[in-house]
């Protein structure tokens, strides 16, 4: 049983924390008091990895040993640095590490990885460990008084996390979970708090931070293109077609030329996401190319996670204009000085539409606001992707958003 007291919180930095963020972290430990653990829900900007380092504070302070961990060792290397402001000394490893090396996670009995776990295993730079290392890590994961912290943790539902999850400790360790958007495409919600712990109380959202000067203002301008002579055939099976479309979309010229324009207008320094690795390694040569004026680099999952922490790092120096990235950028990383985001390959997803706007929004000195460019196809399957995304934004009423069209 772990009990924490008012007293510790007054001597251990809970004074330093903002009004919300010491209610969620008080709520979180009354829900492993109770229930063995709990989620926060906070927009990005809302201090979810202050958050966490704090937390592995106190969990250590009660003889827990503290496992920090995600689907990405950019964000698994962020919790731990924070941790470090805090004084806390955690153990940071990426949850295929964790599931491929202490729970033997193969793809087994002829059931199939989902396409969460698969895009995991795609960006995963899997940690090098020795034997020496990996009895250590196993006996710190198996121990019962281990505590584990999940960023990004509506990835829960997916087989990785949740084997992941519902090991440590021997299934008797302490459970938290942060993230920004507690909710998925595919409806398994309540599995989140199923294999963690309920949600806590109050629930951060962006327009929050906005209205108390905690993030800064952002307008989405959503430009509607044609469709770039690329369409489906109507009798095509509909994953193939959507596949030909959007690999159509990506390699047209015309296309990837609007983009580069829009870069040289936006305010620097810009991030360029897409969800195809060809299509950003395409995008960062015609940059380079066109405007060379601008420091251009690129970090998709083929580049190794120590030098993307040097891209990333490069970035947040002043040292970067613009940063093109595949999807292993939309979630949690930590970029305040960005001022806008180009979103070039659409999508619908509840999680990722309000996760790359969140990018964006923290503040950084001479940082007043933000714009994001969301590139509207008015093609098959693109057109109404546009619309639900349109959707997702009008959720957020502190963000300004413009419809326009490509003059």
């Amino acid at each position: 049983t772990v009990k924490f007291t008012n007293e510790q919180f007054s001597t251990d930095g809970f004074e330093s924390l903002r009004d919300y963020q010491r209610q969620v972290g008080a709520n979180l430990l009354k829900a492993a008091e109770t229930v063995g653990g709990g989620i926060a829900v906070m927009a990005t900007g809302g201090g979810k990895s202050y958050m966490a380092g704090w937390l592995a504070r106190q969990l250590i302070r009660q003889g827990y040993n503290v496992i920090v961990t995600s689907l990405s060792i950019d964000l698994t290397s962020q919790l731990r640095e924070f941790a470090a402001r805090w004084g806390a000394q955690v153990h940071a490893y990426t949850i295929q590490t964790l599931y491929r090396r202490l729970l033997r996670g193969e793809d087994h009995n002829g059931v199939e990885l989902d396409d969460e776990d698969k895009e995991g295993l795609r960006y995963m730079d899997e940690q090098d460990l020795s034997k020496q290392e990996l009895d250590a890590l196993h006996s710190l994961f198996f121990n019962r008084r281990t505590a584990l912290i999940i960023d990004e943790v509506h990835h829960v539902p997916a087989r990785t996390v949740k084997k992941v999850a519902m090991n440590v400790g021997d299934g008797w360790g302490l459970r938290f979970g942060l993230t920004a958007t507690p909710y998925r495409n595919d409806g398994r919600e309540l599995e989140i708090e199923a294999w963690v712990g309920p949600v806590v109380e109050p629930r951060i959202n962006s327009s929050f931070l906005i209205q108390h000067g905690y993030a800064v203002p952002v307008t989405i301008n959503m430009i509607k293109t044609g469709n770039w002579g690329c369409r489906a055939r109507e009798d095509a099976n509909p994953t193939k077609a959507y596949a030909h479309v959007r690999k159509c979309l990506a390699e047209s010229r015309e296309r990837n030329e609007f983009i580069v324009n829009l870069v040289a207008q936006a305010p620097k320094p810009v991030m360029v996401l897409t969800s195809l690795v060809r299509h950003a390694e395409l995008l960062h040569r015609l940059i380079k190319s066109q405007l060379s004026n601008l420091r251009v680099d690129i970090a998709t999952g083929v580049v190794k996670g120590s030098k993307r922490e040097e891209i990333f790092n490069a970035l947040r120096n002043g040292q970067k204009d613009v940063l093109v990235a595949t999807t292993l950028a939309d979630e949690g990383l930590d970029l305040p000085p960005l001022k806008s985001l180009i979103l070039t390959l659409g999508g619908k997803s509840k999680t990722r539409t309000l996760q790359r706007i969140g990018r964006l929004v923290r503040p950084h000195p001479g940082k007043t606001e933000a714009v994001a460019y969301d590139i509207w196809d008015t093609t098959n399957f693109f057109i109404e992707q546009g619309e639900e995304r349109k959707r997702l934004y009008e959720t957020e009423p502190n963000w300004k958003i413009k419809i326009t069209s490509m003059k």
